[in-house]
């Protein structure tokens, strides 16, 4: 049981990281809500980090790789503490450590009902682990389509590039995090 736990718990401090990443520009953004927008951090965070890999790796710019994925990070990281330096935060711990237990739980307990039946059914989620598979195996965009040798996929992928952007990133195989 105890085994079972560990990806959820590296899955959640990859997502924690990208959410307290992007703390600053969550700040400039909401900084009229109660939490700063602390629970959007996240959101924002695999959004920008997706579509800055996508537009990179489409331009043939970036490799879709590990040190490609950490040198993104490293730009973001420093365009964030460059709006950090410039923000005055009042202190709002308690509400992140609530939003961020709460989300915890949340992952935990969905992952543990899935758990309880983890094929895959059902119309294109085959299709939709393929592409994930494909686009971990790609270096640049559009991906191989695995159906059709030699063609790139002729559909749209973003939802699938965030998975695997998450995957690649937190060293998980594909099968757990699909």
């Amino acid at each position: 049981m105890i085994k079972n736990l560990i990806p959820i718990f590296i899955w959640w401090l990859y997502l924690l990281g990208l959410g307290i990443l992007f703390l600053p520009l969550t700040f400039v953004f909401f900084k009229k809500f109660f939490d700063y927008g602390y629970a959007l951090a996240k959101i924002i965070g695999i959004l920008l980090l997706s579509y800055i890999t996508w537009l990179l790796g489409s331009l043939k710019i970036l490799p879709f790789t590990n040190w490609g994925l950490w040198l993104i990070i490293g730009f973001l990281f420093l365009f964030n503490f460059l709006i950090l330096k410039k923000q005055k935060i009042k202190d709002k711990w308690r509400i992140f450590i609530f939003e961020e237990t709460l989300f915890f739980i949340c992952l935990t307990v969905w992952s543990f009902i899935r758990g309880f039946q983890p094929e895959i059914h059902g119309l294109e989620k085959f299709m939709d682990f393929g592409f994930v598979n494909s686009l971990l195996r790609s270096q640049f965009f559009p991906p191989t389509d695995m159906w059709l040798a030699g063609q790139n996929i002729n559909y749209y992928y973003f939802g699938h590039l965030v998975t695997a952007v998450l995957t690649k990133l937190s060293g998980l195989d594909s099968a757990i995090t699909y």
